[in-house]
């Protein structure tokens, strides 16, 4: 049995349960006493009655021994360990045969086979187990049986049926019991008769007793068998709604996430379009505001320029004013000049020097310079005459040179500052 143990919680339940050698101390405990030497262990899915279906786990399905009215009865029950155990309790069942019904109204087990009592409601790791709690369910069917024979004349209900009445979601049936090698048992009733007197006919009864219990063993394995395959039916059958059900879930949030996908692109597009939109138009502005300020900047420059051409114009008019009224004078002059008849070279020398007159301090040093840079020019041209025709040595037309050629750039260096001062303020008088 221990080894049996050992390989279905290595084998089929591993990693199932948090304390597995806690698990085994208890159950190794439990069948070593006389309430549990007929709890055989094997796995099995649970279903709660809410529908929810754990994985495989182990579960003692076989026979309770109860005392009522100083006669034993052996009570089919499952007892489930759940994965958390022993932190959680156990859960129990009661699977009565078919010639066995559930009592009504009982104050320890449900309508549909569970189990209810103060020790599983207070149930604790470190101060229940598995034996004391086979102790009081024994103690509490030997005080009020759960299960009650049938009378004869009504119908016979099948294991399954009886339990499939009560809820919709229920553990699967027990398999069947392990019968014991010196004393045969039943799952609904075993008497044991210690008396030493026992007579033929008593035996006899015994025996035909004996037959009609292997008779409802026979229907209880073949009612335990039909609602295990309902069961299975019945766990596969919500499995697969809980796949659809999750299936669909899925394509839903798999479609909610393409249309939050495609809705969040969209709106990116339309967002990024704007915000370029309005980088372009933010651009514009700028550009509107800097050809404004140029505007504005030569508009105020064309203004200043306006003042300063008119106030040019108002000067270069007092000019031409002045000029006329040289000219006038100028021409009196020559008239007076020519009634008078002088006609000596003195005058006339005169006339040759009036002819160009300087009106202002620069235009008379430029009349000057130029005389003078026209006269150096001239002093090269006879002093080159006069080496061609070796009228002077080379040396003394070399040092000539030099001095003439220094004093011209001295001129000519004059005249370009008289001539760039002139053109900044031509009217300067």
């Amino acid at each position: 049995m221990a080894n049996t143990l050992q390989y279905l919680l290595s084998r089929n339940l591993s990693g199932v349960y948090r304390d597995p050698q806690r698990l085994i101390r208890d159950v190794e405990t439990l069948q070593k006493t006389s309430l549990g030497r007929f709890l055989n262990p094997t796995t099995e899915p649970l279903t709660s009655n809410d529908g929810s279906v754990t994985p495989s786990v182990l579960v003692l399905n076989g026979t309770l021994p109860m005392v009522y009215r100083n006669v034993t009865y052996n009570i089919p029950i499952d007892l489930y360990l759940p994965p958390q155990y022993p932190q959680r309790a156990p859960i129990v069942y009661v699977r009565p045969v078919s010639s066995m019904a559930i009592k009504e109204n009982h104050r320890h087990v449900g309508r549909d086979g569970m189990v209810y009592m103060p020790y599983l409601h207070e149930w604790g790791a470190q101060t229940h187990d598995l034996r004391e709690l086979c102790v009081w369910m024994s103690s509490l069917f030997g005080s009020e049986p759960p299960c009650y024979a049938r009378p004869a004349g009504a119908p016979r209900v099948s294991a399954a049926s009886n339990v499939a009445a009560s809820y919709g979601s229920r553990p699967p049936a027990y398999a069947q019991a392990t019968q014991s090698t010196t004393n045969t048992y039943s799952p609904y009733v075993a008497a044991s008769n210690n008396s030493n007197n026992r007579s033929r006919e008593a035996e006899e009864q015994e025996r035909r007793k004996q037959q009609q219990i292997e008779k409802e063993v026979a229907e209880a394995n073949l009612a335990a068998k039909i609602a295990r395959e309902e069961s299975l039916k019945e766990a596969k059958l919500k499995a697969e709604q809980s796949r659809l059900q999750k299936d669909h879930e899925e394509k839903l949030s798999s479609m909610r996430v393409m249309a939050t996908s495609k809705v969040e692109y969209e709106l990116q597009v339309v967002f990024r379009d704007a915000k370029d939109d309005l980088r372009v138009t933010l651009k514009n502005q700028k550009l509107l505001d800097y050809g404004k300020e140029e505007i504005q900047q030569l508009l105020k420059e064309g203004e200043e320029r306006k003042e300063e051409l008119m106030a040019l114009n108002d000067e270069m008019d007092g000019a031409v004013k002045k000029l006329e009224g040289w000219l006038v004078a100028a021409e009196t002059q020559q008239q007076q000049e020519c009634e008078n008849g002088n006609n000596d070279s003195s005058s006339q020398s005169s006339k040759v020097d009036q002819i160009a007159l300087p009106v202002d301090t620069h235009s008379s040093q430029m009349l000057q310079l130029a005389a003078e840079n026209a006269a150096i020019d001239d002093c090269f041209y006879f002093l080159d005459q006069s080496l061609a025709q070796k009228n002077i040595p080379l040396k003394v037309f070399l040092e000539e040179v030099r001095k003439l050629s220094k004093r011209q750039f001295t001129v000519k260096a004059h005249l370009i500052k008289i001539r760039d001062a002139k053109a900044s303020n031509p009217f300067d008088g």
